[in-house]
């Protein structure tokens, strides 16, 4: 009996320092919140609309979901600690833990660096009030506080699809409202402004996975409009996508994984819901009806250069995809 009870105590032990892998998604997904029943959680659902699975159930806001490279984790924000914070959980709901090991601080929009081994996110600092661009490695340790302005906000940080730059918006730096769009080198840290502005209202922008191209959210006051554009990373080819009033703000944006469509949260009827636009036929459908809706991410295993494995998760799957 009492070799039994040591075996199990070791089988434990063994347990907690080497958690069962997370399975990874094995059909093509689109991860959004939505308040649907008195607070926010967080949804998957197949591209057509079809199959809304709620993953989270917590008293507390769950929200801006992004998908793990290889599909097998779900990184989000919550409130559950006191103030919105960053967590991560396994791909079908479970296992939900925060990403820091310190007190909770304000933290928001998070976004996974395609090789899986860094968040980007925005903290705000207490001392200033000012919140600023940051990146961590992707268990919460080594964090860079990487975009540092005075009179300035940072939001919305997105990752260049090989890793070697960040685009983010600043937010109130020309005047009140102002919204520029803006990329850093991460290895030199120089900065530069994306399609200057005297009046710029530019925001929410999206890498595209293929072909080196942004979209983003063009809000223009004098047409009483918002539109989506896309245009090459070096600021060519612009192209206006569709157009909504504003009334019905953009108030998100993301790519399919294939580069050949779009999907964007927008008010209508007092609530936001997910419309999905063909680049191609600029055929619209709307994917959402229940509640209000904001889309997140869009994965597709098929998109990965290999079948995600989860054990190569935290060895060598960031090597594997970057060959």
């Amino acid at each position: 009996m009492k070799l039994l009870r040591v075996f199990c105590l070791c089988c434990l032990s063994l347990g907690l320092l080497y958690p069962v892998s997370a399975k990874p998604l094995t059909t093509e997904k689109i991860i959004f919140s939505s308040y649907r029943n008195g607070n926010f959680e967080i949804y998957m659902m197949n591209p057509d609309g079809s199959q809304q699975v709620r993953l989270t159930n917590h008293r507390a806001d769950d929200f801006n979901p992004v998908c793990s490279p290889t599909g097998e984790e779900i990184l989000f924000v919550s409130d559950r600690g006191g103030e919105r914070d960053l967590y991560i959980m396994r791909a079908d709901g479970g296992g939900e833990r925060p990403v820091f090991r310190t007190a909770p601080a304000y933290r928001d929009t998070p976004a996974w660096s395609p090789d899986g081994k860094k968040i980007a996110y925005i903290q705000l600092d207490r001392e200033t009030k000012q919140r600023i661009v940051c990146t961590t490695k992707s268990d919460g340790t080594s964090v860079n506080r990487l975009v540092e302005m005075e009179k300035a906000d940072g939001e919305v940080p997105v990752w260049s699809p090989d890793g070697t730059e960040l685009a983010f918006v600043v937010v109130d730096e020309i005047q009140w409202a102002s919204r520029q769009i803006r990329f850093i080198n991460l290895k030199t840290r120089k900065q530069e402004t994306f399609l200057p502005d005297d009046v710029p209202r530019m925001m929410q922008p999206a890498w595209s996975p293929v072909h080196n191209k942004i979209a983003f959210v063009w809000h223009r006051p004098a047409l009483a409009q918002q539109s989506i554009f896309i245009v090459n990373r070096d600021g060519s080819g612009l192209q206006r996508i569709v157009d909504v009033i504003i009334a019905r703000g953009i108030k998100a944006l993301t790519w399919s994984p294939s580069g050949d469509e779009l999907v964007y949260s927008q008010a209508i009827g007092g609530k936001s819901q997910i419309f999905k636009i063909n680049l191609v036929t600029r055929g619209i459908t709307q994917l959402t009806h229940e509640g209000s809706n904001y889309v997140s991410d869009w994965f597709d295993p098929l998109a990965l250069p290999v079948s995600p494995q989860p054990q190569l998760f935290t060895t060598t799957w960031g090597e594997i995809k970057t060959e």
